[in-house]
């Protein structure tokens, strides 16, 4: 308060000073955001007016976001993590009645509610949330049996409720768009099955093993949010389209620089490669004239019988350095569990190591055409041991079957089937998944499992969004005469 002493015009002055402060304060405070429209898919042109404002100062239009990411470590899943980012999507300056306006697309990003800040410095304006809605589009819309389709969901969400849609072809389930590290935008590929005619994709909500069909009756149902969306493809006449192979379709070999910096040593040109591959290493800095024994780590166990599994190391080979100590060994890549292992080359006292991924491969038998409820076998090496990388579901003809387990087979996972009954040309599509873990995350309720809410061991058609390991995704055909 002013002092008693202070003359009539230094008390006029503070009261001024403080009114205006107090009209700041309170414009700060009273600041008021609307957008028009008030949601919509990225890439909506968007309009935000602001009242309520200091006359004449400028604000940041900040947008809330996160950066979220799977999290995972020493093989077990435990849900989604999430930080929250910001971003100035645009300025604003109000004018004479503290009013401003400005514009902005859509970002691409995760969907669903964010929070939108008028701030200038750490002070906050104004706030209000904008909805980004999912939106479904497919590309091409139409071609012979076997096109590639590219379906793209955007605006899917990271939250526990708003991160899973499920896709269907003709009704039937194919699987999970998952968005996590991919910003919100899920992509997939899945051909074109069935007959000459049109074909309805469908996009539908819901974090359970099967779509939720009557979302706009939950309490987290979000209007703005459509629940179901759909895509028509034409299958045309014509020659069925052309798959890569299915060695084509394996994750490339990882190299690495050839070189050596610190003895002993041990030199691959490869340090990923599936099963039977090639794989040269060298070995130096050893002593000479001596033998070497090769061996790598591996896991052996599974999580059924209640004894769990161990880390066992089993022999490559031995050979014999010459007078420099240097020695090679060639080999294939083992026939083992899928994901990183310890190949270590020993001695006596000494020893070096490298680590070598073996990553998933398929074969598909018969070759040829099959008939009518003929056998067929799949057959995927280098399935790995994690709670993320343990299993591959399969779908026929774009509908989900169901999974195998490489565990207890040591990577190997061997499925038997019956060819449909149709004849014509048929797509079988491997899709990595999420076998089991902890579901915790942005949203996620106490008690998951009471919720029935769970994504795992559903068919993740974005597998570039899958959580620990990368795996790659199998697509073949076959002829059914």
């Amino acid at each position: 308060m002013p002092s008693a002493s202070w003359s009539p015009r230094i008390k006029r002055v503070f009261l001024v000073l403080l009114a205006a402060g107090l009209l700041g304060l309170a414009a700060a405070q009273d600041g008021r955001l609307t957008f028009s429209p008030s949601s919509g898919i990225v890439g909506t042109s968007v309009t935000a007016n602001a009242t309520g404002l200091v006359a004449g100062e400028s604000y940041d239009l900040v947008w809330e976001s996160a950066d979220a990411f799977w999290n995972v470590g020493d093989g077990e899943f435990m849900g989604v993590g999430a930080d929250v980012t910001n971003t100035v999507i645009a300025t604003l300056t109000a004018d004479a009645n503290g009013n401003a306006t400005a514009r902005f697309d859509v970002p691409e990003d995760y969907g669903y509610l964010h929070n939108v800040f008028v701030r200038q410095g750490e002070t906050t304006a104004a706030r209000q949330g904008f909805v980004v809605a999912p939106n479904l589009t497919i590309s091409p819309t139409s071609g012979p049996i076997g096109t590639p389709i590219t379906v793209t969901l955007t605006g899917v969400g990271f939250r526990f409720w708003e991160s899973v849609w499920h896709l269907l072809y003709d009704g039937a389930h194919t699987g999970w768009l998952s968005a996590v590290t991919s910003k919100g935008t899920a992509t997939a590929v899945i051909p074109a099955a069935g007959a000459v005619g049109m074909h309805t994709l469908q996009v539908l909500s819901g974090t359970h093993p099967v779509p939720y069909l009557n979302q706009q009756q939950a309490p987290i149902y979000v209007p703005q949010v459509p629940t179901v969306q759909a895509a028509l493809f034409e299958i045309t006449e014509g020659p069925a389209a052309y798959w890569p192979s299915l060695e084509e379709q394996s994750l490339p070999r990882q190299t690495t620089e050839f070189g050596v910096r610190t003895l002993p040593a041990i030199v691959s040109q490869y340090t990923s490669g599936t099963v039977g591959s090639p794989l040269v290493l060298n070995v130096f800095g050893f002593p000479a004239d001596s033998e070497v024994e090769l061996d790598y780590s591996a896991v052996r166990g599974n999580r059924l019988s209640g004894r769990g599994w161990d880390v066992v190391h089993v022999p490559l080979g031995t050979a014999m350095t010459d007078a420099d100590g240097k020695a090679t060994f060639e080999l294939l890549t083992p026939d083992d569990l899928g994901g990183e292992h310890e190949i270590t080359a020993t001695s006596g006292e000494v020893s070096a190591s490298l680590t070598y991924t073996i990553t998933p491969s398929v074969t598909f038998s018969p070759e040829g055409p099959v008939a009518p409820g003929a056998d067929i076998t799949i057959t995927i090496k280098g399935v790995g041991w994690t709670e993320t990388a343990n299993i591959y579901t399969l779908l026929m003809d774009n509908g989900f079957i169901g999974y195998g387990c490489g565990f207890n087979s040591q990577g190997d996972v061997t499925i038997y089937l019956k060819a449909p009954g149709q004849v014509g040309t048929h797509f079988i599509s491997l899709f990595p998944a999420i076998y089991q873990g902890d579901l915790a995350g942005p949203g996620a309720p106490p008690n998951t499992a009471t919720a029935n809410a769970t994504y795992l061991q559903l068919p993740m058609l974005n597998w570039r969004d899958h959580p620990g390991e990368e795996l790659p995704a199998f697509t073949l055909a076959f002829e059914v005469r």
